[in-house]
């Protein structure tokens, strides 16, 4: 699994000390150093593309592509972001499509039940894949997710 460090981050993106520091630790909250969620709370795989998180965070610093999808693979931890310029249907299957293409494909997605994961576009891309979609963590919740 690779991880950037904050200072990576910073560099890379030109994004302040504290909001690289953010990504950095979402992305471990899923980690044995950082994780206060229980299994029941949001069950984790039991290997590689099994369960996978998905979501998207904004950051105004990347201007026109400041929507950052990002999913998780819940076993491995491997994460996988794409800016993009919206929070379309058209913009989560274009990270898909990245996220397949470096991660494999998942056995199960879980989402927010926001209408973009809901609708019929990426309904029907992730059946197309054979991937199961669960839309257990409420739209705009951050208790419960990984990849946020």
């Amino acid at each position: 699994m690779f991880h950037q460090s904050a200072k990576a981050l910073r560099r890379q993106f030109g994004l302040t000390g504290t909001e690289a520091k953010g990504i950095v630790r979402a992305c471990s909250q899923g980690s044995q150093h950082g994780s206060s969620l229980g299994l029941g709370v949001n069950p984790k795989g039991l290997q590689a593309c099994e369960i996978w998180q998905m979501d998207v965070t904004h950051v105004p610093e990347f201007g026109r592509l400041k929507y950052v999808h990002v999913s998780i693979d819940t076993f491995s931890r491997m994460l996988w972001a794409t800016a993009q310029a919206g929070e379309k249907a058209a913009h989560v299957v274009r990270h898909l499509t990245a996220c397949f293409a470096v991660m494999g494909v998942p056995q199960e997605i879980k989402t927010d039940n926001g209408p973009v994961y809901t609708g019929g576009w990426v309904h029907r891309f992730l059946q197309m894949w054979g991937v199961k979609h669960v839309t257990g963590i409420p739209h705009g919740s951050s208790n419960d997710r990984k990849s946020s």
